[in-house]
This record gives structure tokens, C-alpha cells and sequence, in this order.
């Protein structure tokens, strides 16, 4: 998965741009909505090839996600296939999920306007996460569904950050509760 593409060479040249240090820093004060400003808005304008918009914000949205959750040492699993379902992202982890769906965050990254499809991958993982309000959708657009829904603007990605930062030490899975990064 080191591969290079035009949506992570984008996301990590302004990674780079802001500095690690200053994103810590933004991190330490809960600036999510800052980050997100700084980060994803930045990003989504280097990307000039042509990429479908529902792919490009949907990615990126996961990228930024998958980077930040490092720094926040926020734990997860991104990428996987749990009793044959394909999960973008688990808060903590599929042991946790087959131990107690309850502590588990499943977070769908929307790639498409098609809303029958996104239903459908909502169907499937709520075949291992009955609980709507631990499958969160983070969408370009708002969605009217029973789901949690943040979508990739400022205010809301901020708030996405927030809760779930909330949820791993309402749940204790940070027993740290430190960042990856020192200041």
C-alpha cells in the first residue's frame, strides 16, 4: 500500500507544508476543525487529475482520517474484510467487535452519489454492527439516513474527530491518552 497516488501525494505535500510540530500542537488544543481547514481543504485543490469528486473526497476524507487517528494514537483498523464484509475503518479493532459490538465504531467513507449503494454497504455492515449509532458516514453531502453523518466540511469533520476521540476514552481504549507526537 505504499504506492504512490495523486490524492495521498497531495495530502502528505501539505502534511509537510503545515509541519508535523504545528499539527501536534493543533491536535494537543482539539483544533479538529483548524486541522481540517489546513489539511483536507488544502489537499482537495492540489488534486488535479481527473477523479471522480464522490472517490476524491471520499479518500482523501479516509486518508486524513487514517493519519490523524496515528497522531491522536486513536485505535483502529482500516482496510479490512470481517465475516466477508470490507470495512474502511474499525474504532478499535474486529477483536473487540466479535467480543462486544457495543465498543465498536464502523466508519463507512462515501465514494459514490449513488445512494442505493451506500444503503446496500450500510445493509452489509449492519449484519456485524446492529447499533446505527456505531456506523458513522462520512459523506461529501449530507445523507438522510439513520446513521450518524458528518460530512467533509470543517464544522462536521471536526466534530467526527471530537466524537471520536470522546468514544475511545468514554470506551478507556486510550488508556494513555497521549499523542503520538511530542511537543
Amino acid at each position: 500500500m505504499n504506492e504512490s497516488s495523486p490524492i495521498k501525494d497531495a495530502l502528505y505535500a501539505e502534511i509537510a507544508k503545515i509541519g508535523q510540530d504545528k499539527i501536534s500542537e493543533l491536535l494537543l488544543k482539539k483544533e479538529f476543525s483548524t486541522i481540517f481547514e489546513s489539511v483536507f481543504d488544502k489537499s482537495i485543490k492540489e488534486i488535479k487529475e481527473d477523479i471522480d469528486e464522490y472517490e476524491k473526497f471520499g479518500t482523501l476524507a479516509e486518508s486524513v482520517t487514517h493519519y490523524l487517528f496515528t497522531e491522536m494514537l486513536v485505535p483502529s483498523q482500516r482496510k479490512i474484510s470481517y465475516e466477508g464484509v470490507e470495512l474502511d475503518l474499525v474504532i478499535p479493532n474486529t477483536l473487540e467487535l466479535k467480543k462486544n459490538s457495543q465498543n465498536v465504531i464502523i466508519l463507512l467513507f462515501v465514494k459514490t452519489p449513488n445512494i442505493i449503494e451506500i444503503q446496500n454497504k450500510i445493509s452489509e455492515i449492519k449484519t456485524i454492527q446492529e447499533k446505527d449509532d456505531n456506523i458513522w458516514i462520512i459523506s461529501k453531502n449530507l445523507l438522510d439516513i439513520t446513521q450518524r453523518v458528518y460530512t467533509t466540511n470543517k464544522t462536521s469533520f471536526g466534530k467526527f474527530l471530537s466524537d471520536a476521540q470522546n468514544f475511545i476514552q468514554i470506551k478507556k481504549m486510550n488508556k494513555l491518552n497521549i499523542f503520538k507526537t511530542k511537543m
